[in-house]
């Protein structure tokens, strides 16, 4: 039995995303990407991987938590979006998931040598990958260390 779509969490990730874009976009093109433009397919609202820049070839995953950073050890990410960033990888794109927790976001490259914990769970027992809060980097777009904190959104956390 599929499960119920959930317009309210998912109208929350559009604005968590949205927020996101123009510091992700500055971001990268601080890192020597170019002038990074990361854009959502808006003919493919099902896209599993939210943001791609063709040119530069990056990719980001964006993943709204409701919850602060340290609230448990590791945090989650569906097997598709994992095994849709490898093959994305496999393409010679980069790849990174950027977690907006409400105390502050984080961001990791999924690269091919990395390995995590596999847990199934959910209404139909989704798999999914436990990403060890210790191997994520605070999401600086100015790259000068500190983190990216507060929103508008309640419990995300991309602002200036």
């Amino acid at each position: 039995m599929p499960f119920k779509f959930n317009k309210e969490l998912w109208t929350i990730g559009q604005k968590i995303e949205d927020e996101a874009l123009p510091k992700l976009n500055k971001y990268f093109t601080g890192l020597g990407f170019g002038d990074t433009q990361l854009q959502r397919d808006e003919n493919n609202i099902w896209d599993i991987l939210d943001f791609k820049d063709v040119n530069n070839k990056v990719i980001v995953e964006v993943k709204g938590r409701l919850i602060p950073s340290t609230k448990f050890e590791d945090t989650i990410i569906t097997a598709s979006k994992v095994m849709a960033g490898h093959q994305a990888i496999d393409d010679g794109y980069k790849v990174y998931f950027l977690f907006v927790f409400t105390d502050k976001s984080m961001i990791i490259e999924l690269t091919e040598e990395q390995s995590f914990k596999v847990r199934f769970t959910g209404t139909n027992c989704i798999k999914h990958y436990c990403i060890p809060i210790t191997e994520l980097k605070d999401f600086d777009p100015d790259e000068q260390g500190s983190s990216v904190q507060g929103s508008s959104v309640q419990g995300s956390s991309v602002e200036d």
